[in-house]
């Protein structure tokens, strides 16, 4: 398990820079053994030298690039897989490991015309944004959506959304794509009347 300070969503693509020797360890283990490692979030504390509150929901992920420097110190870049649930913390020796489960999401009742309604809400937000002067990730509104089905497609929306680390993990939490959606959809509610406030000021 590798806890961080941010959170990562199914069919997101996250770099990391290893250095601590746990991960380093954890990285090295993940490697030889071609297999996975769990995200979560770092609810408090920090990222360095353990006993931080862990969230209890986190994601799978692949490693699919890597760079090993001479001191031991990687480069990652990982694929999230699929949302789990940690049922219990084992002793970190020699890093952080957990026993999980992944997590199966109620059916969903969200339609593909209300992800892709609000991809579109993202990219106009964008738009608008961007004109009066912030810096926002580009989003190729068909890139993003296309072959794919509607929870995926939310997962990739709540990826591009400008949301802090704990709106994430809520996000994440959601209990299916309708929900996330909510939350998509109440983030840029809030995100939209601060940039018309923002236009508005003499």
């Amino acid at each position: 398990m590798f806890p961080l300070g941010t959170v990562l969503f199914p069919g997101s693509v996250l770099p990391l820079h290893v250095f601590e020797k746990r991960y380093q360890e954890l990285t090295n283990y993940c490697l030889q053994n071609e297999t996975q490692f769990g995200i979560v979030l770092i609810e408090k504390g920090h990222e360095v030298g353990g006993g931080e509150v862990r969230a209890s929901v986190g994601c799978m992920a692949d490693i699919i690039q890597h760079q090993r420097f001479p001191d031991g110190r990687s480069n990652l870049v990982v694929l999230g897989t699929s949302k789990i649930n940690v049922e219990r913390w084992t002793p970190d020796d020699p890093y952080p490991t957990a026993l999980v489960a992944d997590v199966v999401e109620s059916s969903s009742s969200s339609s593909l015309d209300r992800a892709l309604e609000v991809l579109r809400r993202l990219c106009a937000f964008s738009r608008a944004a961007e004109s009066g002067g912030y810096r926002l990730q580009q989003i190729d509104e068909k890139a993003v959506a296309v072959g794919v089905g509607v929870d995926e497609l939310t997962y990739r929306i709540a990826d591009l959304t400008p949301f802090g680390p704990f709106d994430r993990q809520r996000v994440l939490t959601a209990p299916g794509s309708e929900e996330r959606l909510d939350l998509i959809e109440e983030q840029l509610q809030g995100l939209e009347e601060i940039l018309a406030a923002e236009r508005g000021k003499p």
